[in-house]
């Protein structure tokens, strides 16, 4: 039995629906701020927010679904763009690289909950290292 077809006998299919519309929302739109992150000092304030944003709605809506290891990665990942918004930007490269690490870490869970994988994907431990320089 998979992750998502776990999650049908326990929920409303309302709850599992806007988890992954918000998830699938999160994780197409996460690239594109990236890249605005190391833009200029405006986009990156900008990109910062909306990536703050995202994460904060996928972590209100797998914790309704109980889902432990993504809300812990998603209030994780909030905390980290609370430090990144208190830099002007735009982003350093190593911050970019470390946020390129999220996103493909984000795409991963969503993937393993859309195809219904039997386990979660497996969470890169490249991820602890957080970077050092922010911004540049």
């Amino acid at each position: 039995m998979g992750i998502l077809t776990k999650l049908e006998l326990d929920y409303e299919s309302d709850d599992i629906e806007k988890f992954l519309q918000f998830f699938r929302t999160m994780c197409d739109r996460f690239e594109p701020l990236i890249i605005k992150l190391g833009s200029d000092a405006l986009r990156y304030k900008e990109a910062i927010k909306e990536l703050g944003v995202l994460i904060h709605n996928t972590a209100w809506a797998s914790r309704r679904l109980n889902l432990e290891e993504l809300t812990d990665f998603c209030v994780f990942c909030e905390e980290m763009m609370i430090q990144a918004d208190r830099f002007k930007g735009p982003a350093s490269e190593e911050f970019t690289d470390w946020m390129l690490l999220v996103s493909d870490q984000f795409e991963k869970y969503c993937r393993s909950y859309e195809n219904d994988d039997a386990v979660l994907a497996l969470f890169n431990p490249l991820i602890v290292n957080v970077p050092n320089i922010i911004s540049k």
